[in-house]
């Protein structure tokens, strides 16, 4: 990864971190990111109306923060046929493991990445086996319309 993408990586996570800490009903907080040809873009969920959000749906590719104790955002919403990155911006190792077994990543080092392709529907909660507290959720949809 060149120097470009991991000064871009680091603004999304400090912009990720700066608006979580002032979330508000209607700005949602983490706020889910997702790489196309290379580059991060911070996914803003759509209003459907005064107030509420559309649960954000992710297509393609989506990217997941690793860092020391968390996963940002800790649950994401797929479609079948994403794929998703986990990048370790923590200091320690830490993995993705699905409890079902159906990926694990191994240890990530520091700017580590695994990637991961959904082929079916379901909830996949994950976690760090290195650390007990650090667990997510990736909830996949059918593809379709």
């Amino acid at each position: 990864m060149g120097g470009r993408a991991i000064v871009r990586l680091c603004v999304v996570a400090l912009v990720i971190a700066l608006s979580s800490c002032g979330a508000t009903a209607t700005q949602p907080s983490p706020t889910p990111v997702r790489t196309t040809n290379g580059r991060v873009e911070v996914m803003t969920p759509t209003p459907t109306s005064a107030g509420s959000q559309a649960p954000q749906v992710l297509s393609g590719t989506a990217a997941i923060e690793v860092g020391d104790q968390f996963f940002l955002p800790s649950q994401i919403t797929v479609k079948v046929g994403t794929t998703v990155t986990w990048i370790n911006h923590g200091q320690v190792l830490h993995t993705a493991t699905a409890r079902d077994n159906s990926f694990n990543s191994s240890n990530l080092e520091f700017g580590g990445t695994y990637k991961f392709t959904f082929t079916k529907a379901g909830r996949f909660p994950y976690y760090c086996m290195n650390h007990s507290d650090m667990f997510g959720e990736v909830l996949v949809e059918p593809a379709g319309p």
